[in-house]
Parts: C-alpha cells; structure tokens; sequence
C-alpha cells in the first residue's frame, strides 16, 4: 500500500553493492526519487569497480565507494556513509553489510527491498509456478513506502560521460566499425551452466559475417578472454573477420559506451546483457539453467531464446558450475538456428 509522501528529504542515500546487472537495474529508482524529489540530494554507495553504472546518472550528486575487502576498508566505508546523515535510506541490497550500515543512521527512514529469494527457490522446487516479480519492480515497490508509485513507462537507462562517449567514438573510427551492421556478443557467464556452447557462437557469428557482413565486437572480461579467443578460432571466416575482442582490453564505462555502438547484442543470462540493454541495444538473452521467472530479464527491448519444456529448468536461481543431471539439453538443444530466430524477431527481417 503506498504510504503518505515523506516532505523534503535534504539527502537521500541509494546502497547496492553487487552485482553487475543488479546494479544496472536501480536506475530506474534513482529516476523516481529524482522525479519525487527534485531538491534532494542522492547519494549512492556501491563497489567501487560498479561505480561507472551509476555515476554519470543525473540525478546522483555524489558516490561513496567499498575499495576493496577487508574489515579496514568495510568499516572507513561504513564511517563515511555514517558522517552523512541521509534523511532516506533506499537499501536495494539487503545483505549483512547493509544492515550493518542501518544500524548507525539514527533517524533516517528506510526502506527495503524484498528480493524475494525463499519465493524463487520454491520456482527452482517446482513448489511454485507464478513467475517472481521483475527485479526492478521489486525495486520500484521498496519506493511506495516512501509514498512514490510505481510508473509503468520507466526506462532503465546507463548514462556515460562525455569522456567515455568520445572515447568509443574515437575507437570505433581506429577499428573502422559502423559502416556495417554492428553485432555485439557477450558469451562469458560466471556460472557455466549459463554459457552456450562455443562452438554454437563460432558457428552463428561465422554466419552473420558470410551472408550479412556482419561486424562483430566479442565484450567480458578478463577471465572470458580465453573463451572467446577459442570461439574466434573455430569460426569459419578469415581471422580478419572474426570481429574486435575488448575483453579485458577496456574499463567498464569505456565497455559501457562502446555497446552504445551496436545495432544488435547476444548473451547469456549475465550482467553484460543488462548493460547492452540500458545502453538502448535490442538484446537476445540465452537462457539455460535459469529462467525469466526469476524476475531478471532485460527490462528494455529484448527477445528471449531457451529450450522450452524442459522440466528440469531452471535448476538454480543463480546458475551452476555443471548440469546437474549431465545433459546440458538446456544448451545443447538450443542449436544456432532457434537463437538466430529469435535475433530476427527483433530485426523484423533477416539482417
């Protein structure tokens, strides 16, 4: 039930600390505070690493970043949120480290998001079968009690600053990519469950650059550079052809600004898919061993592609390192012609 509007917050503190695409999925919030309470300053504390999601968004005044782990760093952390003293408190984490900060923030309202993990381990249990709510939903609910209802048009957007937008500017000038179409590919997961089969990618992009002249830009990190050098030397396409590898070449805002840059991006169920998504990409997002009904599939304009009736799915909330009944049908089955069907509902024709 939305609850009576609160007047005049002077400052109001956002946490999220992990991960990736969770991070991603608060701009909206940080747009309905903004909309609500137009004085107000935001400030918004986070890893220090995911500060570029969020720090050229308009309505952020200011960043308190976690540097790194330890309790040293943990508690200079806590002491500087501490010294702020926010009229609001909008925890969309709750974890152990942000009911630690809570304690120490006196009066300040809070209110906390419900992430709803008892409910999707009962999905995973086949204990249930109505689909959670979105992520940023849920996001947007933690707001009613603040008095700010939710508003069906909101976008998700990823803002980057104009250092970052001249750089991919400049890089795509020095890598010639534009003139064709633009396809973006992020074949990294950190649950290997989560991952296509490499050589379902290597034969898929070989396509594209055959019979579309497709550009292609490869986007991770450092980790998935081995994986996509193994997927590029499957292809079967001149090396010249086998598109930009920038994982683990580049900083996350300058990976940021430069998916702006694609027509079209293709994942796994992971972070990077969020981010090509609230860059304003029309995105493809595999699914294996997780599903939509987990609430966090891209919120902007995405077509899904996964292996339906599989009764097995989704067999976490998170992913796994391995099936764990040694099929893989989740992945196997979903061969490079279904993935490239539903590409093309986005396209609206073949590319």
């Amino acid at each position: 039930m939305l609850s009576p509007k609160i007047k005049n917050p002077a400052r109001i503190l956002v946490l999220r600390y992990s991960s990736l695409g969770d991070v991603i999925l608060t701009n909206p919030v940080l747009d309905r505070l903004k909309a609500a309470y137009p004085k107000a300053e935001i400030i918004y504390a986070t890893k220090k690493y995911l500060a570029p999601m969020v720090q050229y968004h308009p309505a952020v005044s200011g960043l308190v970043t976690l540097n790194g782990g330890g309790l040293l760093n943990f508690f200079k952390h806590v002491s500087s949120i501490w010294a702020l003293k926010p009229d609001v408190v909008v925890d969309l984490h709750d974890s152990l480290r942000t009911r630690i900060i809570r304690l120490g923030l006196g009066q300040a309202r809070v209110t906390v998001y419900d992430k709803e993990g008892r409910y999707r381990r009962l999905i995973v249990k086949k204990l249930q079968t109505k689909p959670s709510l979105h992520t940023v939903r849920k996001y947007l609910k933690a707001l009613e009690v603040l008095g700010i209802p939710f508003a069906p048009s909101v976008k998700c957007q990823v803002h980057v600053s104009k250092e970052g937008q001249k750089f991919a500017d400049e890089y795509a000038i020095r890598q010639k990519i534009g003139k064709k179409m633009v396809i973006g590919l992020g074949p990294g997961a950190t649950w290997q469950t989560k991952q296509w089969l490499p050589e379902y990618y290597a034969q898929l992009a070989s396509r594209w650059v055959k019979q579309y002249k497709a550009e292609i830009l490869w986007f991770g990190n450092d980790k998935e550079v081995e994986l996509i050098t193994t997927i590029q030397s499957r292809m079967t396409v001149p090396v010249s052809q086998r598109g930009v590898c920038v994982a683990g070449q580049l900083t996350l805002e300058q990976s940021t600004a430069l998916l702006g840059k694609c027509d079209y991006f293709l994942g796994s169920d992971s972070g990077l898919i969020h981010l090509a998504s609230a860059r304003g990409v029309p995105v493809t997002v595999i699914y294996g061993s997780t599903t939509t009904s987990l609430g966090f599939e891209p919120w902007g304009k995405h077509q899904v592609a996964e292996v339906k009736g599989l009764d097995c799915r989704p067999c976490d909330v998170h992913g796994k390192k391995e099936c764990p009944l040694g099929h893989f049908k989740c992945m196997k089955d979903l061969t490079p012609d279904k993935v490239e069907d539903q590409m093309k509902h986005l396209m609206g024709k073949k590319p």
